[in-house]
């Protein structure tokens, strides 16, 4: 591991609620199919699975939080997971762990009830069911890009790519275009960007919208962080503070550890680097 790697891990990339968020989804990806191949057992999905009518919702609750868990295609879980992956590191590092775990389910619900508001009033039932983590994760990719629009990421055969216009794109491709092809979770996906485009509108103000909600599902975020506390509101005096500006300037110090090694850090330098791992702890 380099140097850069483990300043990285020093500052809070080492995420685990992002790594236990894909391992419960590749978990349940793996005992679906399992389900799927026996005969006996195949109907079990459609009871974890989102129905598109609130009739059909009432007899099964608990699939408006269990759907965004439940993937049964290897190229959905794949494609997913990535997401999820590359947005959850950036988010995690702005703004911590437990926000990624509330951003991903509120989001997902955000979605699911879209969906089910959706279709019962305009097409009843005609969506089918509706499983796969899409609106949660979408939620994250929104609520990434609005905080920190000018946030570069390399990518293959592009370049630098600027992340406002990556999730731009990631919306457009997978909601916008062909709405007639699997509508019902198109649907859900703008759901999943509209709760992550409040969220952080209301963040910049110096509101964090999940924090109450986040009492309500502390149990569930507590399996995910391993931290027994109750989520509390975000308070802020004055401006929001730029995370974007500081994120700029850490990796300015790590790039100046890669070049010249810790010892040639300032006295200043330091203290912010440990200031700042302190704070993602």
């Amino acid at each position: 591991m380099s140097l850069r790697d483990e300043a990285n891990k020093l500052i809070g990339r080492n995420a685990d609620s992002l790594t236990r968020l894909i391992m419960v989804n590749v978990i349940v990806f793996i005992i679906a199919n399992i389900f799927q191949a026996i005969p006996a057992t195949r109907s079990w999905v459609a009871y974890v699975s989102l129905p598109s009518s609130f009739p059909l919702l009432l007899r099964q609750p608990w699939s408006l939080f269990t759907y965004m868990f439940v993937h049964v295609s290897f190229m959905h879980i794949l494609f997913n997971m990535l997401w999820l992956y590359w947005m959850g590191i950036i988010f995690t590092d702005f703004l911590g762990k437990t926000r990624l775990v509330y951003t991903y389910i509120l989001g997902g619900l955000a979605g699911g009830l879209l969906y089910v508001i959706v279709s019962t009033i305009f097409t009843p039932g005609d969506f089918g069911l509706l499983i796969g983590a899409s609106a949660g994760i979408m939620a994250v990719i929104v609520a990434t890009a609005m905080l920190v629009p000018d946030y570069e990421l390399m990518l293959l055969f592009f370049g630098r790519v600027k992340l406002k216009y990556l999730a731009i794109a990631a919306f457009i491709l997978t909601t916008i275009i062909d709405l007639n092809e699997n509508t019902g979770g198109k649907v859900s996906h703008m759901g999943g960007a509209l709760y992550g485009a409040i969220f952080m509108w209301q963040y910049r103000k110096g509101l964090d919208i999940s924090g109450g909600f986040g009492n309500f599902i502390n149990g569930i975020g507590n399996f995910f962080t391993g931290k027994n506390k109750k989520a509390r509101p975000l308070k802020t005096k004055g401006k929001v503070v730029n995370m974007y500006d500081k994120q700029k300037r850490i990796d300015e110090i790590l790039d100046k550890i890669s070049r010249s090694g810790y010892d040639s850090l300032s006295k200043e330098e330091k203290d912010f680097l440990f200031k700042t791992s302190k704070e993602n702890k």
